[in-house]
């Protein structure tokens, strides 16, 4: 290798470095967008027959914790296990419903400015316009799943799906949320 070719590979050595820091960090966000599960290892899930769905204490919206009850209750029995009342279940199940909103402005900058440079320094007027050219809302439904034995979590499950504005019915809301109790449920262990 010649002086001049090493030079030029020193030089783009810290361009790779930082291009490989800007990859690992994008694939480590786009990581965080699936459900967050834990299991209690320990626990003999072969013992276990039965489960009751306990509803949140704070009903804010009694037809969507119906509907989430009803997709608990079948994503459990396809694992397996049977319903039962309360007091003889061998877990109970609660959830957590919750919604969450986030604004992305986009917004078009324009700078305009005038300027002089040279030897003797520089001079530069300008300003920046910022003109708003669209607003998005993204709606978010999470959901919290936590499956209880005796007074042990023995699963905990966390996501959450994202539901675009323009469509906020409560079926749209009802589809997204059953995926969303399947996938939170997918690694329960079967019977």
């Amino acid at each position: 290798m010649t002086p001049t070719n090493r030079s030029k590979h020193r030089a783009r050595k810290p361009f790779y470095m930082l291009f490989a820091l800007v990859a690992l960090s994008f694939l480590a966000g786009c990581a965080n967008k699936g459900p967050q599960i834990n299991i209690d290892e320990s626990q003999n899930f072969a013992e276990i027959d039965t489960f009751f769905v306990r509803p949140p204490l704070n009903s804010l919206n009694p037809e969507i914790e119906s509907q989430l009850t009803s997709a608990i209750s079948r994503a459990l029995i396809a694992k397996g296990l049977k319903p039962s009342p309360e007091e003889g279940a061998d877990v109970l199940v609660g959830f957590l419903p919750s919604t969450a909103s986030e604004e992305n402005d986009t917004r078009l900058n324009l700078g305009l400015g005038t300027g002089v440079f040279g030897r003797s320094g520089g001079i530069s007027l300008g300003s920046i316009f910022s003109v708003p050219i669209g607003e998005r809302v993204t709606q978010y439904q999470n959901l919290q799943i936590d499956v209880v034995r005796g007074d042990t979590f023995i699963y905990s499950a966390v996501g959450s799906v994202e539901v675009e504005v323009e469509s906020t019915d409560a079926v749209t809301i009802q589809n997204k949320l059953s995926e969303l109790v399947v996938s939170l449920l997918e690694a329960f262990p079967a019977k």
